[in-house]
């Protein structure tokens, strides 16, 4: 990643690059010391066209990796249409400690309802179908 900077790195993750660029941005970010960058950047330059990009990332990353993201990880579930969310969704069903992802979960839950957003609970609660079956 020495010499490419993220907003580079971003710009080759575009879903409207030609899919070799799009590669050469996964390879380049594999390499990023944070997945901070990579958590559903909302820029007017950077949204929703590099959050498919961004899951591939994300999923490939471990368990302790995720474990301080994984608030952020769950507001992906917010609508399974968006970019991304079914790898989220398929990366967090492996994720191995069910006590962090459980308490992660009911704090979004809790966020969810406050905002009338039965759909999110939805989709998390059948996170937690899925992780525990």
């Amino acid at each position: 990643m020495e010499g490419t900077g993220m907003e580079e790195i971003l710009d080759l993750l575009d879903w409207n690059m030609p899919s070799e660029v799009q590669a050469k941005g996964i390879s380049l970010a594999r390499e990023a010391k944070t997945i901070v960058p990579f958590l559903q950047p909302l820029t007017s330059k950077h949204n929703k066209n590099v959050w498919d990009n961004c899951a591939v990332i994300i999923a490939e990353k471990s368990d302790e990796e995720l474990r301080p993201y994984l608030v952020e990880l769950l507001e992906w579930l917010q609508d399974m249409n968006w970019p991304g969310a079914f790898c989220i969704l398929d990366r967090l069903k492996k994720y191995a400690d069910h006590d962090s992802l459980c308490k992660a979960v009911s704090v979004c839950i809790q966020e969810a309802k406050k905002g009338s957003d039965e759909i999110w609970v939805s989709n998390l609660s059948a996170l937690l179908q899925k992780q525990s079956g």
